[in-house]
């Protein structure tokens, strides 16, 4: 793993979590990283484009430093389904890690993440693009 590749990752979980809280009706799409940024694809209706960046970005520097542990336990299918939505991991897999930021947000996931959140740095987005019919994508960096 590269060092940012977890920080990364772990910073798409707690944006996804926080457009989730404050817009409600959304779809976390696909994520991807290239060497020293991500993106997120978000469905959503409401028009993202209009929200106030700088706010995104205060509330999820909010949950970075608050310093929140990040567990990964490896749970069978039948125990996941308990503490986490899996309908996008497909029914072929029976072992699946879960990402649990203490007390914030719980996900699968098969990549790298830190192990606390103050690991992240400070995150930045670099812009929120429509790249179709209900479909946004925000670009970030963490530093």
């Amino acid at each position: 793993m590269k060092p940012i590749e977890g920080r990364l990752q772990t910073s798409e979980h707690i944006l996804a979590k926080i457009l989730e809280t404050r817009i409600g009706d959304i779809t976390v799409g696909i994520s991807k990283f290239k060497e020293d940024s991500g993106l997120l694809e978000i469905g959503s209706t409401a028009d993202l484009r209009a929200l106030n960046i700088s706010e995104i970005e205060g509330d999820v520097n909010n949950i970075i430093i608050k310093g929140l542990s990040v567990n990964k336990p490896v749970m069978d299918r039948e125990a996941a389904e308990k503490v986490a939505d899996l309908r996008k991991v497909p029914s072929s897999v029976k072992s699946v890690t879960i990402i649990d930021i203490a007390g914030f947000d719980t996900r699968p996931c098969r990549d790298p993440h830190v192990n606390n959140t103050s690991e992240i740095g400070r995150f930045k987005i670099l812009g929120v693009e429509k790249v179709g019919a209900d479909r946004y994508r925000f670009v970030f960096q963490v530093e």
